[in-house]
């Protein structure tokens, strides 16, 4: 810690003063100056956040304008902080039995989330007026996320800035340098990835980050300003951290503790050693509450219990990943996987068809014999986020330099636990792209500083070499936000299914043409094997797919041809039921039709869950009705309806693989029910569904080009 301004206002009235010329002290004009320095740097500040936050927003909001719109449209996954919020007001941390599904840790009677509760607390004040947002939140939450992120970062930025050059004057060509910089950081990142998808697994993450780059600020703070008041926002920020996301807790938490015992170590005057203490309790503290926590729910400091965990009770290939590694899937032996998967160079896919950047074909592949849990698409941080990589390498010699600044040292400790936060994450043996985003305070602060000393020796050279470095690192800026958008908008079409899926096809259609019809292939059933990206039309547009290149679900359901039936019905029919379509999942779900006495008919769903009855309708002439199953791939279910008589309900179309992995199931006629029929005066006949849109027109377009 430097000293405290009383020292350093005693050390300038004790030191001699140089010799002046007799008469009055020149006029200072800083007024002037200053009011200049300030603009230049809201102008950048504006300026980058601007760019930054259309990216993160437009992303978050998949380009329209719902403000409750999540992952999927069932709404999983982006409850969980809801369930967990309104246990918190019922005095209790244990959420409601099958809340979480396969997520849930069962500890006796009890299930937990194994998530830590900020964005539950947050939740509170909503959550404690009203219920009709329950569910909804997670889309606001991650936007009001972006709000801190936006404010830590620019001012980490610029703290940055005045530790490396100190009170030297902002220059025009250094506030276009951090405006494009801020974009970089706030809108070229996974964090733009990561907005495409509104659910728990990256809400974590968006509060996460900018909690950890807060915390980092205020270790600066702390070192050039020693305060109560500096300390306790340190503290504050801490907490929040390691209520948030584990790995970045902990991280920010044994750096605070670090940096008070250093500066203790060195031994400091007497009267600053109660404020060392406080930056060791302003680690300490948070610490021990994140650790209390963990423990109250499963009884170990910072993991949890994944035996326990729904998840691992039915998926075949977690109990076996847990055998292999001895009950857990954290270790040394993944950290040569890791390396491979985040830091490969090649860690990207360019294809010539819209969405033209993307993630590499395949999962990531298990390196020196290590056995992984999940493994899926994953980009890599030098791919996906050259310019940040690019410059904290450039950070690394203005850090590890013997001597340097002061002020400049105080860079070190908030670099030290940006670094600590990766250690989770290169250790874990589960991959996707959005842990990617534990490199991001790493990111920030290291471009920060390699930003801050690559624009000053630009800014000291010739304008040709000032503008080829701004013009990269506007081009990288780019790039990195182009990528993340790009691979955000088609994780989002690919999670939710259906009817977004479709839409982005048709997105492709418009703008690719010829390179989206390389894609197609026809085939006469359930698609197999296949590459990433491709599209599959089964039959005559009996069904649309989409390979996603991953393991867990290789072919995504886009579209199906409905099925229909037409029933004739004898004027004088007896009462009768009798099946007429079935889904084949391993419970048969089956749609009847029921008729009465009085000459009327219903339609009736059967499943598990007992029936579902639809309103009783009397046939006109010709005595004729049609029934309809129409699949709704982003829902897992298909609408059941009839003609006279409306809807009825809806029935399940997916089933569970081995590893519960859904999988779609056929929706077929009861050929048996026929003669049952018969029997009753009903007869039963074939229809023609409806063939969808878009698989119409590949078809037909497909057809063209062939010949």
């Amino acid at each position: 810690m430097r000293p405290s301004q009383a020292e350093t206002d005693a050390s300038e009235d004790t030191a001699p003063e140089p010799d002046q010329p007799d008469g009055p002290e020149p006029v200072k004009t800083t007024s002037r100056y200053d009011a200049n320095q300030r603009r230049r740097r809201l102008w950048a500040t504006a300026t980058g956040l601007t760019v930054g936050g259309l990216a993160y927003f437009l992303t978050l909001l998949d380009y329209s304008t719902k403000l409750t719109r999540t992952a999927n449209s069932l709404g999983y996954a982006s409850n969980f902080f809801d369930f967990q919020g309104r246990a918190f007001l019922e005095g209790r941390l244990d959420v409601p039995r099958g809340s979480l599904g396969i997520e849930g840790f069962i500890i006796g009677e009890k299930e937990y989330m194994y998530f830590p509760p900020f964005p539950s607390i947050i939740r509170l004040p909503v959550l404690m007026t009203t219920h009709e947002f329950d569910g909804k939140l997670t889309l606001l939450s991650m936007g009001l996320a972006f709000v801190l992120l936006a404010v830590m970062t620019s001012r980490l930025v610029w703290l940055v800035r005045d530790c490396m050059c100190g009170d030297a004057e902002v220059t025009r060509y250094e506030a276009v340098s951090v405006a494009v910089f801020l974009a970089l950081a706030t809108g070229g990142s996974v964090l733009t990835y990561n907005a495409s998808l509104p659910w728990v697994y990256h809400e974590v993450y968006a509060w996460a980050v900018p909690l950890v780059i807060g915390a980092m600020y205020w270790m600066i703070r702390v070192q050039r300003e020693p305060s109560r008041w500096t300390i306790g926002w340190l503290a504050a920020f801490s907490l929040c951290a390691i209520m948030t996301r584990t790995t970045g807790g902990w991280a920010v938490c044994l750096a605070t503790i670090g940096l008070g015992a250093w500066v203790l170590l060195r031994r400091p005057p007497a009267h600053q050693r109660p404020l060392c203490w406080g930056v060791i309790a302003a680690g300490a503290v948070p610490l021990l509450a994140g650790v209390a926590y963990n423990w109250v729910k499963f009884q170990h400091p910072y993991l949890f219990p994944l035996e326990d965990q729904v998840w691992t009770q039915v998926n075949t290939h977690r109990r076996e990943a847990l055998d292999a590694n001895g009950g857990t899937i954290t270790g040394p032996q993944f950290f040569s996987t890791a390396w491979t998967s985040y830091f490969r160079p090649d860690g990207i896919r360019f294809v010539d068809y819209f969405p033209w950047i993307t993630l590499p074909a395949e999962p990531v592949k298990p390196v020196g014999g290590a056995f992984i849990d999940q493994s899926y698409r994953t980009g890599s941080v030098p791919a996906f986020m050259p310019g940040l990589f690019l410059l904290t390498c450039a950070a690394l010699p203005a850090l590890l330099g013997r001597r340097l600044h002061h002020e400049i040292r105080m860079l070190r400790a908030p670099f030290v636990a940006g670094l600590l936060v990766t250690g989770g994450v290169m250790a874990y043996g589960y991959f996707a792209y959005r842990y990617t985003c534990e490199f991001v305070p790493m990111l920030v602060i290291g471009g920060a500083i390699g930003q801050t000393a690559v624009t000053a020796w630009l800014d000291s050279h010739r304008w040709l070499l000032k503008s080829v470095g701004l013009a990269v690192l506007a081009a990288l800026t780019g790039f990195s936000i182009a990528a993340n958008m790009l691979t955000g908008y088609t994780a989002s079409a690919l999670t939710r299914g259906g009817a977004s899926l479709e839409r982005y096809l048709e997105v492709q259609e418009k703008l690719s043409g010829p390179e989206q019809l390389d894609l197609v292939r026809k085939t006469d059933s359930y698609p197999t094997g296949g590459k990433t990206d491709e599209i599959r039309i089964v039959g005559d547009c009996d069904e649309l797919y989409l390979n996603t290149g991953d393991t867990y679900e290789p072919w995504k359901l886009i579209q199906r041809r409905g099925t229909v039936v037409t029933v004739t019905v004898d004027p004088e029919v007896k009462p009768k039921r009798v099946p007429l379509i079935e889904v084949n999942t391993e419970l048969k779900r089956t749609v009847w039709l029921d008729t009465n006495r009085r000459h009327q008919a219903r339609i009736v769903i059967r499943s598990e869950r007992g029936l579902q009855r639809g309103q009783w309708f009397t046939v006109p002439p010709p005595y004729q009705l049609s029934v309809g199953v129409l699949d709704k791939p982003e829902l897992g279910h298909a609408e059941v309806q009839s003609t006279p008589g409306g809807f009825v309900g809806y029935v399940r179309t997916f089933d569970w693989d081995s590893n519960w992995v859904a999988q779609p199931t056929t929706i077929e006629i009861v050929e048996s029910g026929r003669q049952q029929a018969l029997k009753a005066g009903i007869s039963i006949k074939r229809g023609v569904g409806l063939a969808p849109a878009l698989c119409t027109r590949l078809q037909a377009a497909t057809a063209d080009s062939d010949q």
